[in-house]
């Protein structure tokens, strides 16, 4: 994957994505999470891009998407990464603007070892890059946007290359 590749799902490709989004969302609903997001309209859209993006990172790096629908939450500490390849956890994060960097709120600091993150107009995602656990989690890196959030400019971001992998 390079930085700035698109990829497009297909027709097959997004009724899974959108099967198993919509099925999180719904899990996430039964225990009250998923309704305190900026998209009040369709909340669900969220949950579908998210999976979208992590099975695009799977099926372009040969990895199986995880299709478990479960309660996943950093907070309980079971929400560990997305995949895991090359010996590292990745946790992959989607962005519906694509001039937005990569915002991890402070709240959901994790050990995670990578992160990948795409921008996305579904079906379409386009690959920005990656940040390793010390880039994105140094206090410099710290602003407030809607809530205080570790922020990395996507041209900081790294491609596959230089992950010295």
């Amino acid at each position: 994957m390079n930085k700035g590749q698109v990829f497009i799902l297909n027709d097959v490709e997004q009724k899974i994505v959108e099967f198993i989004g919509k099925c999180r969302h719904k899990q996430n609903c039964k225990v009250g999470r998923g309704k305190g997001t900026i998209n009040k309209e369709n909340v669900a859209d969220l949950d579908i891009i998210g999976f979208g993006a992590e099975f695009i990172f799977c099926r372009e790096l040969n990895l199986f998407p995880d299709f478990k629908i479960d309660i996943f939450s950093k907070w309980q500490g079971n929400d560990y990464y997305d995949a895991h390849i090359w010996g590292k956890s990745v946790d992959v994060k989607v962005n519906r603007n694509e001039n937005n960097p990569l915002m991890i709120p402070e709240r959901l600091k994790s050990e995670c070892q990578l992160f990948a993150l795409f921008s996305a107009k579904f079906p379409k995602y386009r690959f920005e890059g990656f940040a390793t656990n010390n880039m994105i989690f140094k206090k410099s890196n710290l602003r407030k946007t809607r809530v205080m959030a570790y922020v990395l400019e996507k041209h900081k971001l790294l491609c596959l290359n230089d992950l010295n992998i």
